[in-house]
């Protein structure tokens, strides 16, 4: 047995899945890790530099919320 992970970018990630279903299942297991939300590099791009220029202006949440946003999901 083999493992592989791979990054799919959104607009494909349907079609490689009901490819991936049409295999015999007991000859595949498809596990998806984390329950994130998918967002795009230029959304990702947008979001931090957004965060970045309002670091001044002290705007945003606190950051005991930010790391139980980021960690608490990891550990459950």
């Amino acid at each position: 047995m083999h493992t592989i992970r791979l990054t799919i970018h959104d607009t494909i990630y349907d079609k490689l899945i009901g490819l991936l279903e049409i295999l015999p299942k007991d000859k595949i297991q498809i596990i998806e890790e984390g329950d994130y939300p998918a967002i795009s590099f230029d959304e990702a791009k947008k979001r931090v530099f957004h965060a970045i220029h309002h670091i001044p202006k002290n705007e945003g949440i606190a950051l005991a919320t930010a790391i139980e946003k980021v960690f608490i999901p990891m550990i459950r």
